[in-house]
């Protein structure tokens, strides 16, 4: 699933590089996904701290892969605590 959603981006900048009528409806498209994954960032960044290792990383991989990224995480914090209460 990571793959198809680097793929989408890729497709995204080159029709933004390639212009024309696919580059007009591209363009949009990709810049309002950069802010909903800047967005994601922040909102899921408590989750991406208890994961730990680099923000910076993390920060990456939101912007790239947006939820397919922090859900696992999220998840995998959500078994932990129910399995230790």
């Amino acid at each position: 699933m990571k793959q198809g959603v680097l793929v989408m981006w890729l497709v995204l900048l080159v029709g933004m590089l390639v212009g024309g009528r696919f580059g007009a409806i591209a363009g949009p498209i990709f810049w309002l996904l950069a802010v909903v994954h800047l967005v994601e960032f922040f909102w899921k960044r408590s989750v991406l701290e208890k994961a730990g290792g680099s923000m910076g990383q993390h920060f990456i991989q939101v912007m790239i892969y947006g939820l397919f990224h922090w859900k696992p995480l999220e998840e995998a914090q959500q078994g932990g605590s129910a399995d230790s209460a």
